[in-house]
């Protein structure tokens, strides 16, 4: 089974498009996807497991939300303990599809309690990690830094995903590209733009 976390290097650079877009794409291959999002704040206005299901075409066992909180912030304002273990476990015991999808919230380092940090759900759920870059002002040094610390934490970076859907103009969508390929060589797997939702 091929295990993907896929994370942002900040919050709303289109983590959600690009695992719809993806489990889309899986699918049409012949694949069997699981889509899991560990944890969901502003719900039920956000809804991410939803917008994947739709996209893709997913039912409900397969695009599912395993915990949810309504304010809109970190889940560390949310859980004084956040129940680390129970959501591994479930994740672990999907072993009935192709690949597994896991969306973690925000960019790596979003706390999840006082002790425990979004990242950890990587090692911890033996999947190697998707970044997704938004193309725009401040997105090369905020690869780095993201590529950076998963090799401080000897993590695998399975790639990154550019989202053109934030670039400013044509100029800056491909010189962006440019720098990130020579300053993170063969990093860049999956270039993504706006998505038409049903």
């Amino acid at each position: 089974m091929e295990r993907y976390f896929i994370s942002g290097i900040n919050t709303d650079v289109g983590k959600t498009m690009f695992s719809a877009w993806l489990a889309k794409r899986l699918s049409d291959e012949g694949k069997r996807v699981t889509y899991i999002k560990p944890v969901q704040t502003g719900y039920p206005d956000d809804d991410d497991a939803k917008l994947v299901r739709t996209y893709a075409n997913l039912d409900a066992t397969n695009a599912r939300v395993l915990l949810t909180g309504s304010e809109p912030v970190s889940p560390c304002f949310l859980w004084k303990t956040f129940p680390f273990d129970d959501v591994v476990a479930k994740i672990n015991n999907v072993t009935d599809c192709d690949v597994l999808l896991v969306e973690g919230a925000g960019g790596l380092l979003v706390p999840l309690d006082m002790n425990r940090q979004m990242y950890e759900l990587a090692p911890a759920c033996d999947l190697a990690t998707i970044l997704v870059v938004p193309n725009r002002l401040g997105c090369i040094n905020d690869a780095q830094l993201s590529v950076r610390f998963l090799a401080s934490e000897k993590l695998p970076l399975a790639g990154l995903a550019i989202n053109d859907h934030f670039a400013s103009d044509q100029t800056n969508r491909e010189r962006n590209k440019v720098m990130i390929t020579h300053l993170l060589p063969d990093s860049i797997k999956y270039v993504i733009d706006s998505l038409e939702i049903p």
